[in-house]
């Protein structure tokens, strides 16, 4: 009887591990476009033409970064909201 105990903690303890990861990776993707060079930011902060029509707007460099950074800080809060529910799932069952 003890093995099968034994054993659902060892499977429980992944989910910890994977919820951590998950975080990890969450928290990567967030950061990574926060942290630019010199070099970017003065490309991005350079004024350039704007157009009254969206489609076009979208192809000046710094609304495609914002929309970038969005895309990317969404998806890097999923894995932190993934991982750390894996996390109080897996001491939950403990």
């Amino acid at each position: 009887m003890l093995d099968g105990i034994e054993g659902t903690i060892t499977d429980l303890r992944w989910l910890v591990i994977s919820g951590l990861a998950c975080d990890f990776f969450g928290a990567v993707i967030i950061a990574y476009d926060l942290i630019i060079s010199k070099e970017k930011a003065i490309e991005l902060g350079i004024s350039r033409y704007s157009s009254e029509s969206g489609k076009e707007n979208l192809q000046l460099p710094q609304v495609k970064d914002r929309v970038k950074q969005s895309r990317n800080t969404k998806i890097g809060f999923f894995l932190l909201a993934i991982g750390f529910l894996l996390q109080l799932i897996g001491n939950w069952l403990r």
